[in-house]
């Protein structure tokens, strides 16, 4: 639980129903879920940590990515070259041949 004025308020609250054991045992049950759940949440701090670790991932790809668009830039330019080079040279022999 966060505060004990809250603690006495359900203890208050549970004792108007059950007995005084009874509300003190489920107060403790309660306060031990809330402390759970507590525990589970994330601070501001481990999201801080998060999204610089996500921001840091992204920037990796984005790199990566940019230096594989270049490498199949060239590669495609690489094989557009030399496929006309090869065009241009197959009807070079095949007009030779027609004369």
């Amino acid at each position: 639980m966060s505060t004990s004025t809250q603690v006495m308020e359900l203890f208050t609250i549970f004792s108007k129903t059950y007995s005084k054991e009874e509300a003190q045992a489920i107060v403790k049950d309660i306060e031990q879920i809330v402390d759970t759940k507590n525990k589970e949440l994330a601070t501001k701090g481990d999201l801080r940590e998060v999204e610089l670790k996500l921001s840091n991932e992204i920037k990796e790809v984005a790199l990566k990515l940019t230096k594989e668009i270049e490498q199949a830039k060239s590669s495609t330019i690489k094989w557009v070259a030399g496929l006309i080079v090869a065009q241009t040279g197959a009807i070079i022999a095949i007009l030779t041949l027609l004369k």
